[in-house]
């Protein structure tokens, strides 16, 4: 079972993410933290706690940090809603007991849980803007020793494929804190990246029918994910869920095709969070680049299942 600690920002494709790691019998989850991007931290660490909640699920859930000055876009409010959760109106419900997520340093927090781990025991799952783990990085270094692999949704590699969804040149969470991704992305972890040219297949989306079928398996995971699901679904006719490509890449990694690199990001001007790809064997980030559709639309829909 793969030791994983979750950093989000929920945001409906955080929130599908979310439910099937929770679902997931591989994954054992140590902690979730929080950041700004899709919704404020705050509310990121609600809507974790509320999926949580109505799965029956206790896991840690961290407020992290929020950046100085963040203002939530008019654009994230149309695509995941006022409650970041498509306007599913879910209930908050009662916090289970032991679990809260205001902490005085959660930095100081995720170092301490990762630490407590072994050599390459833990796994990072990184689907927001890498704020949280760009300062885990800083202030706590050593952390690196524990850390195994860092799964990412994140950049756009081939902008020849697709352009970005903020910029021309560049994708929501590396645009967002495009420091923070360059700090990541140049470190000597071993990343695995889903960029924004492979999450944004049409093949790979969710759809009118798409959306029947997830409600059809009729379980509570599936049932909770087609309430967020339907009123994006139903606003664009397709909803792309970037953020199942990282839990995918850790937990199926043979239906992606990878190609390792070499990646910065350029931190500021008119290509803020643009990627500077070189592809070379010695790289540390292995970049999907392809997947098999059906195979990653089985590995959805049976994450539904009840365990």
């Amino acid at each position: 079972m793969v030791k994983v600690i979750l950093d989000m920002d929920p945001g409906v494709d955080d929130a599908i993410a979310l439910i099937l790691a929770l679902n997931s019998p591989e994954i054992e989850i140590l902690a979730l933290s929080t950041v700004s991007g899709n919704v404020s931290a705050m509310m990121g660490a609600v809507n974790a706690l509320k999926i949580c909640n109505a799965l029956g699920k206790g896991i840690r859930v961290i407020k992290g940090l929020s950046r100085k000055g963040y203002r939530r876009s008019r654009h994230a409010v149309e695509v995941h809603g006022r409650d970041g959760l498509g306007d599913a109106g879910i209930a908050e419900g009662v916090v289970r007991t032991g679990y809260r997520y205001r902490y005085r340093d959660p930095i100081r927090e995720i170092a301490s849980i990762i630490t407590s781990y072994k050599s390459k025991e833990v796994t990072l799952l990184c689907t927001a803007p890498l704020t949280n783990i760009a300062s885990l990085l800083e202030e706590y270094p050593d952390v690196k020793r524990h850390i195994d692999k860092v799964f990412i949704m994140g950049g756009a590699y081939n902008l020849g494929a697709a352009e970005g969804n903020v910029t021309r040149y560049a994708e929501f969470n590396f645009y967002t804190d495009a420091r923070a991704a360059d700090k990541v992305m140049g470190s000597d972890l071993s990343i695995v990246a889903s960029g924004l040219e492979l999450t944004s297949r049409r093949d790979c989306s969710i759809d009118h029918s798409m959306l029947e079928r997830i409600k059809t398996i009729g379980s509570k995971p599936a049932l909770l994910a087609a309430r967020i699901l339907s009123n994006p679904v139903a606003r664009y006719s397709y909803f792309n869920i970037h953020d199942v490509f990282a839990l995918a890449s850790l937990l199926k990694p043979e239906m992606f095709a990878v190609r390792r690199a070499r990646v910065r990001v350029e931190s500021a001007g008119k290509m803020r969070g643009m990627c500077i790809t070189e592809y070379r064997t010695d790289g540390n980030v292995s970049i999907c680049y392809d997947v098999d559709a059906q195979k990653f639309i089985d590995f959805l829909l049976d994450g539904f299942l009840d365990e």
